[in-house]
């Protein structure tokens, strides 16, 4: 089958996908075997981490109540990942590196009625997304998981806000007073039942780019709408860009194939993430655009691993925008390399090399 048919025919699976499941499943399609379940590599891992984690705590008391703390030391514990972080035990690779690099903040945002405390204890904010550990508590000490907090049927949430006249649980966010457009996503399949990692990244549906917008600093306010108590719960806490690196390729060349036209409208990488956004026109429609996938790799020819991707409409008529967020490189690389492909069931990848653009990074 000719590639520009099997274009024409792929269907789109592309929207906020898992890498860890992702690869998951791809192999175990592949291969026919049964797969490990990722709950219980994080618990097997959370067990070393934790002994790790409580060991560098009482390296630091010690030396803490010896009284031993110069400013060179207050620097270099600055700098060390929180005890216990979220972003460690089961963030993705992007969160692991920006938590033990330092990199993350810790706050202290909370608020409690009738009987709930939503809390926020960690934050990411590199520019590209903003992940943070959100934790749900109750006073009777039940603590159930966040997934079942998500997950209410439609008939209970219905059934709770016909009475209140009001809407279901949802999270809205605004940054010095301002309602930003953004799409929201809870991690809710890790260790601890009743915290999450809450990622919050723009709406490129709204608002056509992949770019927040936003001064390095802010003050930054999570509204929650809790249907299960019909109540709001507002986090307010200031952020600031904590990212030490950030390296933004863009570039205005286009490149086509069978009536398609991409241009690379910019790959930023940052210590947490790199993020790709992709403009398509010519011949593109929602199901080719959400349809096409993307690969990076280095000059020494390593991958990194997608995280999530979307597709939708771009600002102007018969244009379409792909974003992909992917976890950084192990160092800077000197070349990048965008691959586009479809991923065909039965025969896996299959890149469109008319489409792939290299683009060296200059530091």
């Amino acid at each position: 089958m000719k590639l520009e048919t099997r274009i024409r025919q792929a269907k789109p699976t592309y929207i906020h996908a898992d890498p860890e499941r992702t690869l998951e499943a791809v192999m175990a399609r592949l291969h026919e075997q049964p797969r490990i379940g990722r709950f219980q590599w994080v618990r097997r891992r959370a067990r070393t981490v934790s002994l790790i984690i409580a060991t560098a705590a009482v390296t630091v008391l010690c030396i803490l109540g010896a009284g031993l703390v110069n400013p060179a030391m207050a620097n270099a514990l600055s700098k060390l990942p929180l005890v216990g972080s979220l972003f460690v035990e089961a963030g993705d690779t992007g969160l692991k590196t920006a938590s033990n690099q330092g990199l993350t903040a810790k706050i202290n945002a909370n608020e409690s009625h009738d009987g709930v405390t939503f809390k926020i204890s960690e934050m990411m904010y590199d520019g590209t997304r903003m992940s943070m550990v959100l934790t749900r508590e109750t006073d009777d000490g039940k603590n159930p998981p966040l997934k079942k907090w998500t997950n209410a049927t439609f008939e209970e949430v219905m059934e709770m806000w016909k009475k209140q006249g009001k809407e279901s649980s949802m999270i809205e966010v605004r940054a010095n007073g301002r309602k930003l457009k953004v799409t929201t996503a809870l991690a809710s399949d890790i260790l601890h039942n009743n915290s999450s990692i809450l990622t919050i990244q723009p709406s490129v549906s709204e608002t056509h780019t992949t770019s927040f917008d936003l001064p390095d600093a802010f003050n930054l306010e999570v509204v929650i709408r809790d249907a299960t108590i019909g109540r709001y719960f507002t986090l307010s806490f200031p952020v600031k860009k904590t990212t030490s690196q950030s390296i933004v390729l863009a570039s205005e060349e286009t490149k086509s194939y069978n009536g398609l036209v991409m241009r690379i409208k910019k790959l930023e990488m940052t210590e947490a993430t790199s993020q790709l956004e992709v403009h398509l026109s010519g011949k593109v429609d929602a199901e080719l655009g959400d349809s096409i996938r993307y690969d990076i790799q280095n000059e020494r020819g390593e991958y990194s691993n997608v995280m999530t991707g979307s597709g939708s409409p771009g600002a102007d008529s018969g244009t379409y925008v792909n974003t992909a967020e992917f976890t950084p490189f192990p160092s800077l690389p000197k070349m990048v390399t965008v691959k586009p492909y479809l991923l065909k069931e039965g025969s896996g990848k299959e890149y469109i090399p008319e489409l792939a653009f290299t683009m060296p990074v200059n530091n």
